[in-house]
């Protein structure tokens, strides 16, 4: 290089290099010039000389010139805007790893890369360790799913709440974002609610499509298969979210008396309580009170509040007692154990019981239950048929 000193450089021997020299001069031209570029001494005049230089370099006939530049530049701070355009424009193989590794990217750069790149180049900077707020704002609002993938495996983005169900507002018939956002453990259950709605939907209609089974026989297997996801995700809920989990339930109209009796013959009783709060208006502790401390009165007066069909009062009543009274001896019951001693309640309690009702109530037990009760429920209620 020769350098005019209070004039910079003379770069026409670099022109002359690219105009007449062969690929391994052009080559070693590169390195010189990324030597340069990094090279703290050098002086602001000469770094802003060289880039028509480099930019001739970045569109060389040669891909292994190119393949120099690019291997060159990579690890360089600062690099002139128009050599990072020129560089992510060349073929995916050589642009996206420098896109990916360059510390030369600002938010400026990200943002046009994202406005107007392509997937491979967008996905590049959703990865990227130092992606700036303002990209990741305007993935999660704009790119397609594969870039708002990459995002959501960047380990530098942290997602809350809004984010995730963004993404679901976005994304809800992409299976792909689907399956992942549901491995995630703090998703919304307001989402993992939407998404069995969902799927028991769309099962509903292939089934309708294809008929695979009698309309009947269907819905009420795609019933009993969405009321038991929704049932899984309120038990598994904290105490706190599944207030709100159920004020959800309640909001799309999921809440429904098969749901609360599903519980109940299951002995999940946590979302019992927390569905008879929220449809009777009152607070957790006042419906518990009234479910095992106050008596067939209080019991009934809460249920009626509700607005429950009376159908379904008496079995509510038997699981509460027996509730109550394994609460007493300190016992915790598993969904088999419940189930055996709410049938056991509904067959030898309630003396103004009717036959018949006694029965529809096992044909309650018989379709919700656990699945050993379900069959003593059942053979049950053949017993009371034939002996009637």
């Amino acid at each position: 290089m020769s350098v005019e000193p209070g004039f910079g450089l003379d770069i026409s021997v670099f022109d002359t290099v690219i105009d007449q020299g062969g690929a391994e001069a052009r080559m070693a031209l590169a390195e010189k010039l990324a030597g340069l570029l990094a090279d703290d001494g050098a002086s602001a005049l000469e770094k802003q000389q060289v880039v028509p230089v480099i930019l001739k370099l970045a569109v060389d006939p040669e891909r292994k010139v190119r393949e120099t530049l690019v291997h060159q530049l990579t690890p360089i701070e600062n690099l002139h805007g128009d050599i990072v355009f020129a560089l992510i424009a060349d073929a995916d193989d050589l642009a996206l790893p420098f896109l990916r590794h360059t510390p030369s990217l600002d938010s400026w750069h990200m943002m046009a890369i994202l406005r107007v790149g392509d997937e491979a180049r967008q996905r590049s900077v959703a990865g990227r360790s130092d992606i700036t707020a303002e990209a990741a704002a305007y993935i999660l609002k704009s790119a397609p799913a594969s870039v708002c993938l990459t995002l959501f495996d960047n380990e530098v983005v942290a997602f809350d709440g809004g984010d995730y169900q963004h993404l679901y507002n976005r994304f809800a018939n992409e299976p792909a974002v689907v399956e992942r956002l549901l491995k995630v453990p703090d998703l919304p259950l307001d989402i993992r609610i939407l998404q069995a709605k969902r799927a028991s939907s769309r099962m509903h209609m292939l089934m309708a499509e294809r008929g695979w089974l009698p309309a009947n026989n269907a819905a009420q297997m795609l019933e009993d298969a969405e009321e038991g996801a929704i049932l899984r995700i309120l038990t598994e809920a904290s105490a706190e979210e599944r207030v709100g989990a159920i004020a959800f339930v309640a909001s799309k109209n999921m809440l429904t008396p098969a749901l609360i009796v599903r519980a109940a013959t299951l002995g999940e009783m946590a979302v019992v309580e927390g569905a008879l709060a929220h449809l009777a208006n009152v607070s957790l502790t006042r419906a518990r009170d009234m479910m095992y401390g106050g008596g067939a009165l209080s019991l009934r007066s809460l249920l009626k509040k509700s607005g429950l069909p009376s159908s379904c009062h008496v079995l509510l009543r038997a699981a509460s007692d027996v509730v109550a009274e394994n609460q007493e001896r300190g016992l915790t019951l598993t969904a088999g154990d419940f189930g055996r001693q709410l049938i056991e309640a509904l067959m030898t309690r309630y003396d103004d019981l009717r036959g018949a009702e006694r029965a529809r109530q096992l044909d309650y037990v018989g379709r919700f239950g656990e699945e050993k009760v379900r069959l003593i429920a059942r053979r049950l209620k053949a017993d009371m048929v034939r002996a009637a």
